[in-house]
This record gives structure tokens, sequence and C-alpha cells, in this order.
């Protein structure tokens, strides 16, 4: 790489590359010498670099080369401060003050990096002052348990001080993952990942056990702030603890095993997606003919609602069904699949066609089912899910059973109108597709032999899609990862066909006015 395109990617990195020193350092000007002999090492080292799209990881290799020297220098030199009233105070001299600063700062480190029930006990006893007693009442303990966890906490402090510490890509470069459930019962796992740290902790510890210290250093995190979502990690399952080590306890789709999926099920993935489009266009006047509640909807929108239930035939329902897929049951006994997906840039989960899937049922057996795409604007679904009666007035509207509403009812009924899933024009009427029994019954016959070949097409996506994410399970996972890879034609066999779908122009922006997109309703009788 040139020295001047170097430099002006340096230039440009210079703020995080400070962000990185002064979480490292005790001193803003600490944080600003580090960073200049980061910078100055970078830039003399560029012409070294043979790929340009290499250079940032190269740029933080040379980061962390570059702190450990400063490191060792910090241990070997004698450094000067200048002198002013204070100098000497307490009988110290100006060389022995500025060690006893660098020792603190090491003492902090390593106090962060403490368990909690040696960290309680330091805490207590030099910050808080209190006897052994006291701390022996407090954590329940005798007091000679409290000394033996202080003489503990010291050697392990002194031991940590003297050493080294690198902290891992994660604690300046965070990760994302999204938690997924499929399954029956309720997703208990909904919002436990929806901070940055338990997301991290799981992807820090998927290839490799950690003990609580080093997934400390390797997010970035310290451990009095990730013991509770340790704990609650451990306490759904999706954490493991081995001795005093943590492993990931789920499958996790990666973005390396993702970015090559992508490449490699291409071509299969283009022809699901024209075997879908072919089927869409040919069965048009048919599907219409059934006469069906919404069978005038536009053009667009019958395209959307027709792919979205042959694909959901096709893919969930006769594809599972010839895979004879066996839920395991997760720590509260409920049959369902837990798994991670990581989230960057391209990645379709992250994308416009990431999709949230599921229905909703009352005691008569009529039907309403969701397969929102992000594209189409919020997930529908989550609407519904808080109260069954909010799915209950839906039925009762699509059945024209609106007289002798209460007044709950009729305030739903008002927000259903405000949020454009029910039209007050001429009555109330649900702003969905909706099927008799005998008509659904119908459309899935007529699109039996499409949804039975795409079924096959997913199925060879499946079988290579399987074989890579072997190649990227760690060992203690490798055996759940075999029955996980299915869970992957979420993205390859519906988002990715529709995605392909939008792509080529067969999908477009659904109208605000016409029906909603994805979302049909099936009444009993």
């Amino acid at each position: 790489m040139e020295p001047k395109e170097a430099g002006r990617r340096a230039a440009g990195a210079a703020r995080t590359i400070l962000s990185f020193c002064m979480a490292r350092t005790s001193t803003q000007q600490d944080a600003e010498d580090l960073a200049q002999d980061i910078l100055l090492a970078v830039i003399k080292s560029a012409p070294n670099l043979q790929n340009d799209q290499a250079f940032y990881g190269f740029m933080w290799s040379v980061a962390g080369n570059v702190y450990k020297e400063w490191c060792k220098k910090r241990r070997r030199q004698t450094l000067h401060l200048p002198l002013d009233e204070h100098t000497g105070s307490g009988g110290m001299t100006v060389e022995e003050a500025v060690e006893q600063a660098g020792e603190i700062v090491l003492l902090r480190r390593e106090l962060s990096l403490l368990s909690e029930r040696y960290r309680k006990a330091v805490v207590m006893y030099y910050l808080e002052k209190k006897s052994c007693a006291q701390i022996a009442a407090r954590l329940n303990v005798s007091e000679s348990m409290v000394k033996y966890l202080l003489f503990k906490s010291r050697k392990i402090l002194r031991e940590g001080m003297n050493m080294e510490r690198t902290y891992g890509e994660q604690s300046y470069h965070p990760r994302s993952l999204s938690l997924l459930f499929w399954g029956n019962g309720n997703n208990r796992y909904f919002h436990l990942c929806d901070g940055k740290i338990a997301q991290n902790i799981l992807l820090a510890c998927y290839n490799d056990a950690l003990t609580l210290q080093e997934v400390s250093l390797t997010i970035g995190v310290a451990v009095p702030y990730l013991e509770e979502d340790i704990n609650r990690l451990l306490e759904h399952g999706v954490l493991l603890k081995k001795g005093n080590r943590y492993l990931t306890n789920i499958v996790i789709f990666t973005k390396e095993f993702s970015q090559e999926v992508d490449v490699k099920t291409a071509d299969l993935r283009q022809r699901l997606a024209a075997s879908v489009e072919k089927a869409v266009l040919e069965k048009q006047p048919v599907i219409r003919n059934i006469g069906f509640y919404g069978a005038d909807m536009s053009e667009n929108t019958y395209r959307w609602q027709t792919a979205s239930i042959l694909l959901y035939q096709a893919v969930i329902q006769n594809l599972q069904e010839s895979l004879r897929i066996e839920f395991p049951i997760d720590s509260f006994g409920a049959p369902c699949f837990i798994w991670g997906t990581e989230g960057f840039e391209g990645n379709l989960w992250e994308s416009q066609f990431a999709f949230g899937i599921s229905n909703a049922q009352n005691e008569r057996g009529d039907y309403l089912q969701f397969m929102d795409f992000a594209f189409n604007g919020e997930m529908v679904h989550h609407y519904f899910y808080p109260s069954p009666n909010i799915s209950n007035v839906y039925f009762d509207i699509a059945a024209g059973r609106t007289k002798g509403f209460s007044e709950t009812d009729q305030s739903i009924v008002a927000d259903m109108v405000r949020r454009g899933y029910v039209k007050a024009e001429d009555g109330l009427k649900v702003n969905v597709p909706v099927f008799t029994k005998g008509q659904f019954e119908e459309l899935t016959g007529l699109l039996k032999e499409d949804a039975e070949k795409i079924a096959r097409e997913a199925e060879a996506v499946l079988e290579a899609v399987t074989n890579i994410l072997l190649e990227y399970t760690p060992p203690h996972l490798k055996q759940a990862a075999a029955k996980t890879a299915w869970l992957r034609s979420f993205d390859d066999g519906i988002s990715a066909p529709m995605a392909l779908l939008y792509a080529n122009g067969i999908l477009k922006p659904p109208a605000k006015s016409d029906l909603l997109p994805t979302t049909y309703l099936v009444l009993a009788k």
C-alpha cells in the first residue's frame, strides 16, 4: 500500500484508535501519545501490506503490538513529572508517586476481572472498611472463609498485575447476534439478547471455552457488568459452564458461514425463485376465480400473498414434514429450536427481507397467518400477540360478528382502523384476504405440485448448507448443527427467493391503500 493512502485511511480511523487507547491508559495525555505511536507505526509499516482490502485488520494488529511494547516501556522506564506544591506529599518521591499511579491502574484492571465472591470481599474490606465479622454476615459465610477470600484475592491480584493483558477484537469491534426461536409455547428468549454484552458473550464462547476473565478481556467489559448477563444465559440454557469455563450451547450461523452459503448456493436459490415466479404468475386466473374475500386485490399484492402462501406450503410444511423434524426440549420443558444468526451488512436476516412468521387461532378454529417481511414495515404479528382478545376481535370482524362489542373491543377496533388492519368504509372489514376453509383447501390444492417441486429444490439448497455448516461448527455442537441446519431454510428457502423476486421486479413495494401483503385469514365456517 502507498504511504499516502495509508495516511489517509489512518487519519480516518484516528478517532477510533484514540478510543482504543483511552480504554487502556490512565490519562488523556498517555492516550494521545499512544495513539500517535500507533498511527506512525501503521504508516511506516503500510508499504509491506500487499492487499489494500486487509488494511483495517492490519491496522489493529499493529495497534496491539504497539500497545504491548508501550506497556513494557512503562514498566522499565522511570518517568519524570513537573514539580508542584503536592510533590513529595506523604513522604513519596516523584518517581514513587508515578510508580504508585501506574500500579493503581493495574490494580483497577485486575479488580475488574475478579469474580463476584472475591470482588465483594475486597471491596467491603478495603473500600468500605468493614471488618471480617461484618463481611461474613453480609456474605453469609464464616470469618475464616472471609480471610481465605481476602488472602486468595490478594494472590490473584498480585499475579494479575504482573501479567500483560491483551484485549480481544470484540472489545473495540463488537459483533451483533439475533437469537431466534422456532417451536411451541411462549418465546422466553425474545429479549434475552437485546443487549450487545449478551450477544458478544455467546459469540466469544462459541469456538473456545473461556473463563470469566477471558470473556471479560475478549469483549472488553469488566466482570461486574458481565455476571448478570452470564447468569441469564446459563438459566436459559444457551450458555454452558464446565468447571470455570463457559461454552455457547446453541448453533450460530456465523458471518463467515453465511457468506460461504451465499456464494455456493447462489444458482440453487435462483432456480428456486424462478419456480416461485412461474407458479405465481401462471396460476393467477384460477386462484382469483376461487372467489375469496380480497380476490380482487391489486396485481402486486396478489404476488406477495401467493408467493408467501406457496413458500410456506413448500418450505415450512412440505420440507419440514419430509425431514421428520424432532424438536429438542429446552431447559423450560418446551419443544423448540433456539439458534443464533450473526448480523452483518448483506446478511438476509439483517436486511429488508428478514421476516417473522407466526399465527393466531381461536376456539372455533379460525386461523390468522402472518409472514411479515421487514420490508413491508412493522412486524404485524407483534401487534396481535399481547392479548388473545385482539385476535378474537379481528376474527369477529372477518366473520361479520360485529354487534355487541364491549367498550374494550371498540377501543381495539379503533386502534386497528388507525393502524390500517381494519377498514371502516361501508361497515367494518379486515384489511387482509379472507378464505373459508374450503376456499383455502382449493388454493393449496392448486399449488400442490408447485409446492412439492419447490420443496425438493429447497432440500437441495439445505443439503449444501448442512455440509457448509458442519465445517463452521465447533466439535461440541456438531450433532446439534446437523439437526439445526434445516432452520437456514427460512433464509435460503424463503427470504432469499423473495429478495430475488423483488430484485427482478416481480415484487414491488406494497401500496398502503391495498390489503396487507403477507397476512391472510381462514375462517373455519
